[in-house]
C-alpha cells in the first residue's frame, strides 16, 4: 500500500528535509540505529540482539544472533531450544547447549570469513557482551564496546558483575553504555517509516 507523502510545509521542506537540516544523529548513535536495525534480522526465540564493528566511522562488519548458517532457527519452532528439559543433558549446564551464536560472535566470524582486519575497531551492541564474548572481543583487538542494554541475567543481578567483570580488562578495552536520544529515535523512525528520499525541497 503506498504510503502518503511527507507533510510539506509553508517553506516548501518537507518533514524529513527538516528533520535532516535541523538535526542529525551523532555517529554513536547512528552505528547503533544500525545495531538495531541488524536485530531486526535475529533468529533468537529469548532476546534479538544486533552488532556492528566500525574502525575509522567505516562499517566493517554486522552480526546477530542466531543458528549457525544454514541450521534450523529457534524462531523456526518456536521455542528456546535450551530451556526445553527434554534437551538437557545430565552434566551441562542447559545454557552451554543454546544453538545460538552470539551477534558479537557472528560479526567477528564475518569479517573473519571475508578477511576484514578489525583490530583496533570499535563494536556497537544492542546487549552488552557475556562474558566470553568480551574475551574474544579483546583477543580480536576490539578497543571499545558500546551497548544499549545490560545483560540482566534474568533479573538475578549478575548485570552488576558483569559490569565488575569488565573493569578487570580497562587497560586492554573501553565499555560504555549508550543511550540513543528520543529526538534521534524520532528522526530514525521519519526516515524509516516515509519515504526517505524524496526532495527536501521543491527548488532543490
Amino acid at each position: 500500500m503506498a504510503q502518503d507523502n511527507p507533510k510539506i510545509h509553508d517553506d516548501g521542506i518537507s518533514d524529513l528535509g527538516i528533520s535532516l537540516s535541523d538535526y542529525r544523529p551523532s555517529w554513536d548513535e547512528y552505528f547503533m540505529l544500525l545495531a538495531k536495525l541488524a536485530a531486526t534480522r535475529s533468529t533468537c526465540f529469548s532476546r534479538p540482539v544486533g552488532a556492528v564493528i566500525v574502525l575509522d566511522r567505516r562499517i566493517l562488519a554486522t552480526g546477530y544472533n542466531g543458528a549457525a548458517p544454514g541450521a534450523w532457527h529457534c524462531t523456526d519452532k518456536r521455542e528456546c531450544y535450551w530451556r526445553q528439559p527434554e534437551n538437557h543433558v545430565p552434566g551441562m549446564e542447559p545454557r552451554d547447549l543454546s544453538r545460538a551464536i552470539h551477534a558479537e560472535m557472528n560479526a567477528m566470524a564475518h569479517a573473519a570469513r571475508k578477511g576484514i582486519i578489525i583490530e583496533g575497531g570499535t563494536i556497537y551492541c544492542t546487549l552488552s557482551p557475556c562474558m566470553n564474548c568480551f574475551k574474544v572481543l579483546i583477543s580480536a583487538g576490539i578497543k571499545q564496546v558500546f551497548f544499549e542494554h545490560i545483560y540482566d541475567f534474568n533479573n538475578q543481578g549478575g548485570d552488576k558483575y558483569l559490569l565488575e567483570f569488565y573493569k578487570q580488562y580497562e587497560e586492554q578495552i573501553t565499555v560504555n553504555q549508550l543511550a540513543i536520544t528520543q529526538r534521534t529515535l524520532d528522526t530514525a523512525v521519519k526516515f524509516i517509516s516515509e519515504t526517505t528520499s524524496q526532495r527536501r525541497h521543491d527548488n532543490y
